[in-house]
């Protein structure tokens, strides 16, 4: 089974455009293609599900349905039937039998959506670790995940056990920047979004601004977990350049372990349209430098880091530069750089 540091999931939109756009999976490092599960299940539909599932292990890379459980028991059940919530034995009984099949079928990744519509607050945890006991009866190397809304409950549910997530999907639009240190504390988490870039998104400079976000995205321990409003592969004009830097900060990501699996220092907290931290593993170090900003500025980085001379650039949004005592940020830039 993959660590989840090493998954790249993207969210595709149809099955259509899924064989369409194998070829620049490959090259952007994506091994898994997540799918929403149709409103409207039958037979053809299933066949048409396990003929992709197939299709895709052939090529390499896995499938990951997107599951909407509120809907899959109206789907299962009678629509008219009031309580469709988990507390409901006819509700469980049919969803677990129908995740059973789909395990038996082949299918060994699901993102559970709106848990809360079912779940039951009181027994959230119980009740999610039910489902996960469930589907990894037949498989132990399912993965599961789902877009977790209940701060309180990450922590336990991004653990390791086998009745837990594989990895948790976090929204963290109202966090502040230096609350970040708890999901690297956290066991694997995806940020869903990140208020305090995309908030600060220009015109002038979107694929800077864009770039810089994912860049950051993938710094965290969890998995990557992009969807068609994160990249199109179809983007003109200064998008164009988005995919190639992707496909590079994905090969910098799995060279470098410290980027995902090191201990987290911010630094230079002091200067609000900066966003700098170190991440250390074993003997290496990676130092991650963003400009929020769309001015330029200097900043001293021998004040804080003597070593400076020895971090080597691995990636930025600009190209090419050299690790100087006094480093000029553009607006939007996003540096990573590497020490051995």
């Amino acid at each position: 089974m993959r660590e989840t540091d090493e998954l790249f999931i993207y969210k595709e939109n149809s099955i259509e455009k899924t064989k369409d756009n194998l070829p620049t999976y490959k090259k952007l490092g994506v091994n898994f293609i997540a799918i929403d599960m149709g409103e409207f299940i039958n037979d053809d539909y299933l066949r048409e599900i396990f003929s992709l599932n197939e299709f895709l292990k052939k090529q390499g890379f896995g499938l990951m349905l997107r599951l909407d459980l509120l809907i899959l028991s109206k789907n299962l059940l009678d629509s008219k039937l009031g309580d469709l919530t988990w507390e409901n034995t006819k509700v469980k009984r049919a969803v677990l039998s129908f995740l059973n099949f789909l395990v038996k079928r082949g299918i060994a990744a699901f993102d559970f959506l709106n848990l809360s519509e079912i779940l039951d607050d009181k027994n959230f945890l119980e009740e999610i670790r039910e489902i996960n006991k469930n589907v990894r009866h037949l498989n132990e190397d399912v993965l599961t995940t789902s877009l977790i809304d209940k701060p309180q409950f990450i922590k336990y549910l991004s653990s390791t056990g086998k009745t837990d997530f594989s990895f948790i999907q976090a929204m963290i639009d109202h966090l502040k920047i230096e609350d970040l240190n708890s999901f690297y504390e956290s066991g694997p988490i995806f940020a869903k979004t990140w208020d305090d870039f995309s908030n600060k998104f220009s015109k002038n400079f979107a694929y800077f601004s864009i770039s810089q976000k994912i860049s950051n995205i993938l710094a965290l321990k969890g998995p990557v977990y992009l969807e068609s409003s994160d990249i199109d592969f179809e983007m003109e004009g200064p998008f164009y350049k988005l995919t190639s830097y992707i496909e590079n900060l994905s090969r910098v990501r799995k060279e470098n372990k410290s980027l995902t699996r090191g201990d987290f220092l911010e630094i230079f907290k002091k200067d609000k349209d900066v966003f700098a931290y170190i991440r250390r593993y074993k003997n290496e170090k990676a130092l991650v430098i963003n400009n929020l900003s769309q001015k330029e500025f200097l900043l001293p980085i021998s004040m804080y880091l003597a070593d400076y001379s020895s971090y080597k650039l691995a990636l930025g949004n600009y190209g090419q530069r050299k690790m100087v005592d006094n480093l000029l940020l553009r607006p939007f830039e996003t540096s990573i750089f590497i020490k051995k």
